[in-house]
């Protein structure tokens, strides 16, 4: 009996999405009620769609998104990106990416008579939404019923872990519903029993893609290394920032470290200074005594002044005998 993979793994994931049948058939099916006319023609090569250079500067920062350049029925040129994540974390993301595209098909200066339409795709595999919507549209819009702001730009989120395959036995399989399914695949008999309730072409043709019957040995260890990220990513996560944790704290213990010999440096440093300065009338007094006795001069001799002592160095004629 074959093996299949989950699409939510990269490998499947690019896979799948590189053949322009089923890239087409599948975003058609999604965006249904959003297109103004269906998809005749998609590329995954940008080609006059945006500004040199920065198409390739916005993929190098991007993870796990594959765009694909669109043409609908009408000749109008359409941007549409599929994108993968697994929790709230990728929202901001997503976010961030659809703006980053809306804006790059303009220069400053532009007079911005065109607009290419944007659309984001994005599946959250493990995301269980408030809601049991298998899918949600994310648009920019204005509060006015009749407004000039009238943009295409939206975000399609996906939810396969809303898609209750128990009771899809019961009925007749939505096409949204179709390819939620192929993000379902656990063990050979639920991929059988779920291929022979595929009914659309395109969506065949994907579930084909998953089949790892072929795989190398290398290739099925990148799918299960990825498995288990995706399965431990909290734990791993966690472990991660308690890594990072500890080193910023080794980081200012030693920056403490640090900080308290240099006070300690700058105390023995004015200690040393100080000791100098009193040391150095000392000494002067005791270099002019050494100099006054080698030009002649002597000490007062005990009883010289006033029938007692002299109080220290005299010139010799001011010292009675």
């Amino acid at each position: 009996m074959k093996r299949y993979g989950r699409i939510r793994y990269d490998l499947f994931f690019k896979q799948v999405f590189s053949k322009p049948t089923i890239v087409m058939a599948f975003l058609n099916t999604v965006l249904e009620k959003d297109l103004k006319s269906p998809i005749t023609q998609v590329s995954l090569e940008p080609g006059d769609f945006f500004i040199k250079g920065r198409t390739r500067m916005l993929n190098e920062i991007k993870h796990d998104v594959i765009d694909v350049f669109c043409i609908d029925q009408e000749g109008r040129r359409i941007l549409i990106e599929i994108q993968k994540g697994s929790n709230l974390k990728a929202i901001p993301r997503f976010l961030d990416y659809q703006c980053r595209n809306f804006s790059s098909q303009f220069e400053p200066g532009d007079n911005y008579a065109e607009v290419v339409a944007c659309y984001s795709v994005c599946w959250f595999f493990d995301l269980k939404p408030p809601h049991t919507s298998l899918t949600e549209t994310i648009t920019l819009c204005s509060t006015e019923t009749d407004s000039d702001w009238q943009f295409e730009w939206k975000i399609k989120a996906l939810y396969p872990v809303n898609l209750d395959y128990e009771s899809l036995k019961q009925r007749m399989i939505e096409k949204i519903e179709e390819w939620m399914l192929l993000d379902v695949v656990q063990d050979p008999e639920i991929a059988q029993r779920i291929k022979e309730q595929l009914c659309t072409p395109p969506v065949n043709e994907a579930f084909s893609e998953l089949d790892i019957s072929g795989y190398s040995e290398e290739q099925l260890r990148l799918v299960e290394y990825e498995e288990f990220v995706l399965e431990y990513q909290d734990l791993i996560m966690r472990d991660t920032q308690k890594k990072i944790e500890e080193a910023r704290e080794k980081e200012r213990e030693e920056k403490e470290k640090a900080l308290e010999k240099e006070r300690k440096d700058k105390e023995k440093a004015l200690e040393k200074e100080r000791k100098e300065r009193e040391k150095g009338p000392r000494e002067g007094k005791k270099r002019k005594r050494r100099n006054n006795t080698r030009s002649g001069e002597k000490p007062l001799e005990s009883g010289a002044f006033s029938g007692g002592h002299c109080p220290g160095y005299w010139p010799a004629h001011f010292c009675f005998k």
